[in-house]
């Protein structure tokens, strides 16, 4: 972890500032961890990755999707390229039209909130610092793995969007592709991207419709994301913070996403 990122961590719950320690394990190899004294608070960093939440941690809806993500994590890529197939559209040209939309530029530090397997990353223009976080460890996993095959550089964090363990006003860029529709505080999620971005910043989150939720909840294996879905989804505009500029809610693909934007005002 580069002396750049711990500067821009914090816990996530108290945004208190946190310090690298490390203690030997019980096979003498040196453990990392990131910590606050005046708090008590413990942070664990397995393979350069901080973890900022512990599974008792995790309830409700985020519960049962951690689990499902992590289940389907190595085949995840495999089940979205033929979701959206039986959907007609192409991949290729969703993550490049969605990566364009968030008007990147060269030097920016860009938040994913839920950056998955990472198949964002090969579209996002060079010379931006990537910063990404999801709540599925074996999401993570791949999405390292995907990382070295194309040779991008990015900084992973295990944590709840929820409460992003970063200090306010850090990110040119925040954005959250696909699983907000999960999330068990929408609102919180949005507060929080709100919080992180500096001012002036673009936010965009995109989802699948209900319309999409419907049709998929009858395909075998893509159906666990929309069995049992416990709320109606729209987009959540209303719950976007007071004071927001250029709100910008619209549907794409025929119906079958839902795409909403805003600037934080400077």
């Amino acid at each position: 972890m580069s002396p750049t990122t711990l500067e821009i961590l914090c816990s996530p719950q108290e945004h208190a500032p946190l310090k690298v320690a490390s203690e030997p394990s019980h096979n003498g190899e040196p453990v990392q961890f990131l910590v606050n004294g005046e708090h008590g608070l413990r942070f664990p960093v397995r393979k350069g990755v901080p973890i900022f939440i512990a599974p008792e941690e995790i309830t409700g809806i985020n519960q049962r999707f951690r689990g499902i993500y992590d289940r389907w994590a190595p085949y995840y890529d495999l089940l979205s390229r033929v979701g959206l197939y039986v959907l007609g559209i192409s991949e290729i040209e969703l993550r490049r039209n969605f990566v364009a939309s968030l008007e990147i530029k060269p030097g920016d530090r860009v938040l994913a909130t839920s950056v998955g397997t990472g198949s964002d990353l090969p579209f996002l223009p060079q010379g931006c610092k990537l910063y990404g976080l999801d709540l599925s460890p074996q999401m993570l996993a791949v999405c390292e793995k995907k990382m070295r095959k194309f040779g991008v550089q990015a900084e992973l964090f295990i944590g709840n969007a929820e409460h992003l363990p970063f200090k306010a006003e850090m990110f040119d860029v925040v954005y959250q592709m696909g699983g907000i529709n999960f999330f068990s505080d929408q609102e919180r999620a949005i507060r929080e991207m709100v919080r992180v971005a500096k001012k002036g910043s673009k936010i965009v989150i995109m989802d699948e419709t209900e319309k999409v939720a419907r049709m998929l909840e009858n395909i075998p294996l893509i159906n666990a994301w929309f069995r049992h879905q416990q709320r109606p989804i729209v987009p959540p505009v209303a719950l976007i913070p007071p004071g927001m500029e250029e709100v910008e809610s619209r549907e794409l693909y025929n119906g079958k996403a839902w795409y909403l934007s805003f600037r934080k005002p400077r």
